[in-house]
């Protein structure tokens, strides 16, 4: 019986989704979810608390940074940083895929292979191991590419996952989904995992434990690690 508390960090409400937050913390429920966190991207920035949800599910409030260049990322970290509890980053941008693995308040870096180059490398594996920035893999891709397009994603994923996985990076596996439609249930997600060429461990620390680890950090209280304000 699986007993993890499962996460998907990675959803995208209304007014950018097409279901409202409120909907998608329903559904979250049932598919066997203790949280879900919406990421809207930043011009669509969604204030959680304006928002009426269902008891027994954690919502989290969170972003994906859009950025121009690296200097725009850095303004919209500051911008963001205190307003969320996770800060994700829109990746494919070489120039940004880097800023983001060199910046530990960011907590996850999104789709870093979308772009011309590639994705990840060795160097930003190990940045992102070093600052604690999580690779994000999205599993709308999967679900809804077909043919080239799809085999594309699979062959970046797994890259980026062994890159991950040999560095000691984090990451962690999230929905994408822009409605309660593009949701999965938790079983569901576990056996898409194997896609990416991910085992049954590798899946609940993408779906639980790393997941966990990021709320955990920006729990109230939490200083650094060792360190957190009790009462």
């Amino acid at each position: 019986m699986i007993r993890e508390a499962f996460y998907d960090l990675g959803v995208h409400a209304y007014p950018e989704g097409g279901s409202t937050l409120s909907l998608m913390a329903l559904k979250a429920k049932e598919y066997g979810y203790a949280g879900l966190c919406t990421v809207n991207h930043s011009d669509f920035f969604l204030d959680v608390k304006k928002v009426p949800v269902p008891e027994g599910v954690e919502v989290v409030q969170g972003v994906e940074v859009v950025a121009r260049d690296a200097n725009d990322l850095r303004r919209q970290v500051d911008r963001f940083r205190k307003k969320v509890r996770v800060l994700a980053v829109h990746g494919g941008d070489a120039a940004i895929n880097r800023a983001a693995c060199e910046e530990e308040r960011v907590d996850i870096l999104m789709h870093p292979q979308d772009g011309k180059t590639g994705g990840l490398n060795h160097v930003l594996a190990r940045l992102a191991a070093d600052k604690g920035v999580a690779i994000g893999f999205e599993l709308l891709p999967i679900i809804y590419n077909k043919g080239g397009s799809r085999v594309r994603t699979l062959s970046g994923y797994r890259a980026n996952l062994a890159l991950a996985k040999k560095y000691g990076a984090p990451f962690v596996v999230v929905s994408g989904a822009m409605s309660i439609y593009d949701m999965r249930d938790v079983r569901t997600a576990l056996s898409l995992c194997r896609l990416l060429g991910m085992g049954e461990k590798d899946a609940i620390r993408g779906l639980s434990f790393y997941p966990s680890e990021i709320l955990r950090r920006s729990s109230p209280g939490y200083i650094m690690e060792g360190v957190q304000v009790i009462g």
